[in-house]
């Protein structure tokens, strides 16, 4: 094989790979466990850890799960506006992890930064540090102790009056 053949393969093989693993841009919907879903394509935010639903988080009126909370922020802050995430790989599952943007704002890290998620497996190190403040300023699930259950005090009948007094 001739040089200029080699280098077109090469090149072809190039454009292949990276058209595979192209980034994507669109409207998202958020799910219920927090990932994206863009075009289609099923994204989860890269190094953020979305509590499970089943964790309790208390709240100062009552307690509630922490993933629904979480994910109702996201969609908050997803809205209407175009997501664009960046692929960075596949997890177990097959799905795409992507680091995400709202109007250039780096959607994990805001996640991180606010409260509503922890830094997960493979997270940048200033969602670390973000983790932390935002657990000492005690924000989104921070705000009050993480599986505790807040229990109201037991109403006692009010006392009756017997009959014939």
């Amino acid at each position: 094989m001739n040089r200029p053949k080699i280098i077109l393969i090469v090149v072809a093989l190039a454009l292949a790979a990276a058209a595979a693993r192209a980034d994507v841009s669109s409207w998202a919907r958020v799910l219920d466990d927090g990932s994206l879903s863009i075009g289609g394509r099923l994204v989860r935010l890269q190094g953020v850890s979305i509590p499970p639903t089943d964790r309790i988080c208390g709240g100062l009126d009552m307690p509630t799960t922490c993933g629904p909370r979480a994910v109702l922020q996201l969609s908050r802050k997803v809205g209407a506006e175009f997501v664009r995430c960046q692929d960075l790989g596949r997890d177990d599952s097959g799905a795409m992890l992507g680091r995400c943007s709202v109007l250039g704002e780096d959607l994990g890290g805001w996640m991180v930064l606010n409260g509503w998620a922890m830094a997960g497996p493979g997270a940048p190190v200033e969602y670390v540090q973000w983790e932390r403040l935002a657990e000492s300023r005690r924000l989104g699930i921070w705000g009050q102790p993480v599986d505790v259950i807040i229990r109201p005090a037991p109403r006692r009948p009010a006392p009756q009056a017997k009959p014939g007094t």
